[in-house]
């Protein structure tokens, strides 16, 4: 017995989901990481590692995501998550970790190009 919650990704097209699935949680891991070394204290290095990816995670489900209420319609949708990968890269390249960066920026930005042309994005 089995018990589906939805379809079954496969082929090119569940690998792209499955990366950008990753993407999207080093995305937030990254900003969580640079959010520490943000601070001047520990007080603001703890708020900066929340609150960076909490306003990531909240312009994703409003404006990003599948069943999100306000959907941005492409190329839009597409400008936004560049920016977030975009930014996200800028800042861990601010804290030191300028590969990191660069690598997440371009993995991030390459995979959600990729979502468009071999997966369908919800």
């Amino acid at each position: 017995m089995t018990s589906e919650t939805g379809p079954r990704l496969s082929g090119v097209a569940g690998v792209v989901l499955t990366v950008r699935f990753l993407t999207e949680l080093a995305l937030l891991g990254g900003l969580a990481l640079a959010g520490t070394q943000l601070g001047t204290g520990v007080a603001l290095s703890i708020v900066d590692a929340v609150l960076l990816p909490v306003v990531a995670a909240a312009i994703w489900g409003l404006f990003i995501a599948p069943k999100a209420g306000r959907r941005l319609p492409e190329p839009a949708r597409f400008l936004v998550e560049f920016a977030l990968f975009a930014a996200t890269g800028v800042v861990l390249a601010l804290v030191g970790w300028v590969v990191w960066g660069i690598v997440l920026a371009v993995v991030g930005i390459g995979i959600a190009a990729l979502t468009r042309g071999f997966a369908k994005d919800g």
